[in-house]
């Protein structure tokens, strides 16, 4: 099923976003195997096919993607498994609207681009995991309160985690 998601996806995206769809097809195996483990978490109805608003989602997470590869689509498998709040595989509409939040505001971190490269998923994974106080893998209803108050002011959030979540400074002191 996740080589036909796949394919049906880059079909439909050829007309949406040719430069995207193009990218996905350029993809090797193991990216695409990492494709399909992404867009099945935007296929509401199983059914292995998204739909335009599924793809429109789909198209807003990975094109914040820098160059995706195996690699990046590995690094933001992680990160959705962290979103996906009632680890069901899938992405609500809640879920989306809190990944896409999230997503839009790492994109700026490692570098001031509006893309994410792997660095920046590995950091935002750290970031997840810290506020993640019982290391569950999932984000419980005080820990998302917590992620989304410190959305209100992403600099004072990515200062506070630079000094005190050691995943971060581990990770940053590697670069």
């Amino acid at each position: 099923m996740s080589q036909d998601i796949v394919a049906r996806f880059i079909a439909d995206t050829q007309e949406e976003d040719p430069k995207l769809a193009q990218t996905l097809a350029a993809l090797d195996e193991g990216g695409q195997k990492e494709l399909g483990g992404v867009l099945g978490r935007f296929d509401a109805g199983g059914n292995g096919t998204l739909g335009s608003s599924e793809r429109l989602y789909a198209r807003r997470v990975l094109n914040r993607l820098r160059r995706p590869d195996a690699e990046v689509l590995t690094a933001a498998n992680k990160v959705l498994d962290y979103l996906d709040l009632n680890a069901d595989a899938k992405l609500d509409k809640a879920e989306l609207d809190l990944a896409v939040e999230v997503l839009d505001m790492f994109a700026k971190v490692d570098d001031g681009n509006d893309t994410l490269s792997v660095h920046e998923l590995e950091l935002l994974f750290a970031v997840l995991r810290h506020i993640d106080a019982d290391d569950s893998r999932q984000l419980e209803k005080a820990e998302r309160a917590k992620l989304r108050s410190s959305l209100q002011d992403p600099e004072a959030f990515w200062a506070q985690q630079k000094e005190q979540n050691p995943l971060v400074q581990e990770l940053l002191a590697q670069r």
